[in-house]
């Protein structure tokens, strides 16, 4: 709370919101510069019909400044007019309002004109560009501008990279197979990352994975941990996500927690995530990049925190590598990872990924220079199965 101000009501003129302060131009408060308003210090900031008002040159300076007053978890209401609906209604015939005054401002006095015009599309870009996901729409209040028939009303969640304070975690050991030459990057992460957590670290080397993983996992149960902590040897993070996956974990009772991570030598994220019917989901809202986690049908061992309570439970063999029904090592086969998450399904665990710890994935990558000499990237495996980029 700055000044003792949690929540601000932008523009408000004389309809400020019940629990807010007012924030008005009248009173010499630019919306534009949240001056004396400190960072991440606002659980809420309302927006009524006053960023159509600023220059669009300036549009994304404002949705930046607004996005550094909120805490993380803050709430951004906007409304603004819809310029689709506006075409919409014009081209139809049929608005039973005054098209201009909507879209360019009533003109009363020198503030009262609009300078940047809006649709769906471009707000929840905007706002995404500067950490603010969309959750919903909210409903306007009569006689209030956000109850126009051409009002967009969106709802903004400032859920940017989380971070905590950073403190020793007794309650977690740290587990890692790794071959015998190591890259030096991700060496260089987990010193950094463990080390002001206190967080031990168990690692195991050989030629067989699963049973590596599984022998230092079993070895960890008879410590006092309450969470087992498997990282890849070819995963880059810090300290705060850390911290951040035991936070939710202790929030949500979940029994596993993987880090968002894009696989190897691909564009697509690691793991399944459930549609809610026990399928994979094929396309995600944007409005639930505000979530907390999502339910998933198979994680990863990039970077995710496990319960022991849960893996106690568990029957082994926890990793089995299964082949084909031809007996061969196939696009059917079961790896050792999917066998695990199959496993804790069956199980009934309650196993997510979030999208506030998003974690890096070291690769070998081909840096060839293009046409113009610009660098053109190419996996190493696209490079074995189709030759050099085509240009």
């Amino acid at each position: 709370m700055a000044n003792g101000i949690a929540r601000l009501d932008i523009g408000c003129g004389e309809y400020c919101a019940a629990g807010y302060t007012p924030w008005d131009i009248r009173d010499g408060r630019s919306a534009e510069v949240l001056e004396g308003i400190p960072d991440a210090s606002l659980d809420a900031i309302r927006a009524s019909h006053v960023l159509e008002h600023v220059p669009y040159e300036r549009t994304m300076a404002t949705l930046s400044e607004w996005s550094r007053a909120l805490r993380m978890g803050g709430t951004l209401d906007v409304a603004v007019p819809d310029f689709d609906k506006l075409v919409d209604d014009y081209r139809n015939g049929i608005p039973n309002y005054n098209i201009e005054r909507v879209l360019l401002g009533g003109h009363t006095d020198a503030n009262d004109s609009h300078h940047a015009i809006f649709n769906r599309t471009k707000l929840v870009e905007l706002c995404a560009s500067v950490g603010l996901d969309y959750a919903e729409d909210w409903t306007g209040t009569p006689p209030q501008c956000n109850a126009h028939p051409a009002s967009l009303n969106c709802r903004f969640v400032k859920r940017g990279r989380a971070r905590f304070p950073l403190r020793p975690l007794p309650d977690v050991v740290a587990v890692s197979t790794v071959p015998r030459l190591l890259w030096t990057e991700n060496i260089q992460a987990i010193g950094s990352a463990l080390t002001p957590l206190g967080i031990p670290m168990r690692r195991a080397t050989g030629v067989f994975w699963g049973q590596c993983l599984q022998r230092i996992m079993v070895e960890a149960l008879d410590t006092r941990a309450t969470y087992i902590l498997a990282v890849d040897y070819d995963t880059i993070f810090d300290a705060h996500d850390v911290m951040a996956l035991h936070h939710l974990m202790e929030k949500t009772k979940l029994d596993a927690l993987c880090a968002l991570q894009v696989g190897r030598d691909r564009d697509s994220l690691i793991g399944t995530i459930d549609d809610g019917t026990g399928n994979p989901l094929r396309e995600m809202p944007r409005k639930r990049l505000a979530e907390d986690y999502w339910p998933v049908l198979f994680g990863h061992f990039g970077l995710t925190l496990i319960r022991l309570d849960a893996l106690r439970k568990l029957p082994r063999p926890w990793f089995l590598g299964q082949p084909d029904a031809n007996g061969d090592w196939s696009e059917q086969r079961v790896d050792d990872d999917v066998y695990f998450w199959r496993k804790a399904r069956t199980a009934g665990w309650r196993v997510g990924t979030t999208p506030l710890v998003r974690v890096g994935h070291l690769q070998n990558l081909i840096t060839w220079p293009g046409v113009d000499l610009e660098p053109v990237f190419q996996f190493c495996p696209a490079f074995h199965e189709k030759g050099r980029p085509q240009w």
